[in-house]
């Protein structure tokens, strides 16, 4: 009895675990991942009285490869959803975790659903489960996330149909496992074998990519400020452009302006320095000054206005990864 319940429990926790320990940098917070996993959680007991409505409407083949997925993709995904709205999401590795601890809640669940329901000892069945059903739950909504996560980070923005784009790659998964072309023992040890490189050629893209932003943008950034604190802003092309619009601009905005541009590079800095801190494995503290610099920005930004924001986009990008890295400091 032990032995079965652990082997359709245990797997998946055990998974996400690992993946958190793999993460080099940490920059999800274990509040948000159980947060994740209860959301997870709760999806699997909506979908359940769902999916016997169809049961009752449709052959069992007809809910296991079309509805079923469809509707359990759906709720698994909404958490995921609502994080990248509010740009807490911005490199795959965070969106990977994060769908699969929302699959590793629905996993559970389901599988404490099936236990209830079925009184098989077959360890065998519940390797399939455990090793193969939940994980596989976790597998779909994290490709899912890191497939949205991929075309949010080549246009700098969050779209409704990135959305629906990183829904039908989940429920393509789910659906083709579901299909069980192959019997379910083989299926269950394909999965195990390719997962474990998937995550690794992730993480490993990840950090780089995570590495080469923080680069790029921190020497632009540090000689921007420098030239700022110095006195020599006009003679760089950011001063250059903010002179072209000044006659468009009351001088108290454009005052605003050039305090926002310091403000927010100072932010920008802080921010990649925590990251270089996390990937060297110390915790720090944000301090007690950052909130009232994030307040300060926020007023410059209202004061400044929404065309006067706009005018300075191309300074300023406003893209996912931007508005993380403000996130970060929270």
């Amino acid at each position: 009895m032990t032995l079965t319940i652990l082997f359709g429990l245990m797997p998946v926790i055990i998974f996400l675990i690992l993946l958190y320990i793999l993460d080099s940098y940490k920059l999800l917070k274990m509040r948000v991942i159980l947060t994740v996993i209860l959301c997870g959680s709760v999806s699997a007991a909506i979908a359940y009285p769902v999916n016997n409505y169809f049961l009752s409407l449709f052959g069992l083949n007809f809910v296991s490869v079309i509805t079923a997925p469809l509707i359990e993709e759906a709720l698994k995904i909404v958490v995921v959803c609502y994080l990248f709205y509010k740009n807490k999401l911005a490199f795959f590795t965070d969106a990977f975790i994060i769908g699969f601890a929302s699959g590793t809640g629905f996993g559970i669940i389901e599988n404490i659903f099936y236990f209830s329901q079925i009184e098989s000892q077959n360890v065998i069945s519940w390797v399939v489960r455990g090793f193969g059903t939940a994980i596989m739950h976790g597998t779909a909504t994290a490709v899912a996330s890191v497939v949205i996560q991929i075309l949010v980070t080549k246009r700098e923005r969050l779209k409704f149909h990135y959305l629906l784009i990183g829904l039908a790659a989940g429920f393509l998964i789910h659906s083709v496992f579901n299909n069980y072309y192959l019997p379910p023992l083989i299926q269950t040890v394909l999965q195990f074998c390719l997962l474990p490189f998937l995550i690794f050629q992730l993480f490993s893209f990840s950090e780089k990519s995570l590495r080469n932003w923080m680069e790029e943008e921190s020497q632009s950034e540090f000689e921007l400020l420098r030239m700022i604190k110095i006195g020599e802003f006009k003679s760089t092309r950011t001063g250059r452009y903010l002179l072209s619009i000044k006659n468009r601009f009351e001088p108290e905005v454009i005052f605003d302006m050039l305090a926002y541009i310091q403000l927010y590079l100072e932010l920008s800095i802080k921010a990649k320095g925590l990251l270089m801190m996390k990937e060297a494995g110390f915790e720090h503290e944000t301090g007690d000054d950052i909130k009232p610099k994030l307040d300060e920005l926020q007023f410059l930004s209202k004061s400044i206005g929404k065309t006067g924001m706009k005018i300075l986009s191309p300074i300023i990008k406003k893209s996912n990864k931007d508005s993380w890295k403000l996130n970060l400091l929270k």
